[in-house]
Formats: C-alpha cells, sequence, structure tokens
C-alpha cells in the first residue's frame, strides 16, 4: 500500500492554506483584514493548538494541492458524545490542476483520523454538491433539521419577548 500524500499542517504552511481557503474556494482573493486575520491565526495555532487540525498534500512545486481543515468542540457529554467532543471540517479543497488523484480524499481521511484520535465521536460538516460523493464514501450521512444562526437576536427576541 502506498504512504498517503496527506501531513499535518505546519505554520510555515499558512499562506497556502489561505490560498487554498479562499482563492480557489471562493474565486476571489480575500480583504486585507480577513487575509491578516487567517494568516495569524495559522502561524500562531498550528502545531500547538489541539484543537484546530489540519493536513495537507504537497504538489510538489512548493505550493500544496489539497487541504482539509477541521476544529475540535467540547460540548457536554451524552450517548452521542461519551466525552463531549465533536469535530467539524470547515474547508476541503483541491487545487484545480490537481483534482481526480485522490488527494481531497487523502486529506480529509487524514483530518477524520486526527479527530477521531481527539476524541471526536462525531464530525459534522456542510457539503456542496461537488463534495458529496466523496463524504458519502467516507461514511458521512445527511443530518435533519441542522439550522445556522447568523445575526445576534434582536433584544426582545433574546429576552423571549415579541412586540
Amino acid at each position: 500500500m502506498a504512504p498517503t500524500p496527506a501531513r499535518p499542517a505546519t505554520p510555515q504552511d499558512a499562506e497556502e492554506l489561505l490560498r487554498l481557503r479562499v482563492d480557489v474556494l471562493t474565486g476571489r482573493p480575500a480583504d486585507d483584514a480577513w487575509r491578516d486575520t487567517f494568516l495569524a491565526d495559522m502561524r500562531v495555532r498550528l502545531g500547538t493548538d489541539p484543537h484546530l487540525l489540519a493536513h495537507v498534500a504537497d504538489a510538489g512545486d512548493g505550493t500544496l494541492a489539497a487541504c482539509a481543515i477541521g476544529v475540535v468542540y467540547r460540548g457536554y457529554d451524552g450517548p452521542s458524545y461519551p466525552d463531549g467532543r465533536w469535530g467539524r471540517i470547515h474547508t476541503v479543497v483541491t487545487d484545480p490542476r490537481h483534482r481526480r488523484r485522490g488527494l481531497g480524499e487523502a486529506v480529509t481521511r487524514a483530518l477524520i483520523g486526527a479527530l477521531q484520535e481527539r476524541g471526536c465521536s462525531s464530525v459534522e460538516l456542510i457539503a456542496t454538491e461537488e463534495g458529496l460523493p466523496l463524504y458519502r464514501k467516507l461514511g458521512f450521512d445527511p443530518a435533519a433539521h441542522y439550522l445556522t444562526l447568523r445575526q445576534p437576536l434582536e433584544p426582545a427576541t433574546a429576552a423571549g419577548g415579541t412586540e
């Protein structure tokens, strides 16, 4: 069996993680404030923060071909979360020049393994249509009723009142 092309990301990968995360994934460059924040965060936390995990595949030319970035969360213990830990995969992206070589799968498998080693009994992600076949192959199932609130509640709503 050939060795996996995935390896844990290091602070030196921050620029390339930014390129993959923003330029390739969204198709547009990040504004300076977001870019600076992301780079500073990656440089400080990669390899030192046990809650931020990233795996990458090198392209062989000094760039990254693929990456998967995830976070360990801790809530309360329960039947589905014996240690209260779960993981969320925030980014999986492969540079278009390196697609269809199994690199996205390799970095995702490596990230899932790292999340499980950190005690995550569940791993979640939001999938694009393009990524669905990979995630289903890896055993992910749709979860019903997943909702997101991206704005703070109005004060009256937060207190339970309506007018």
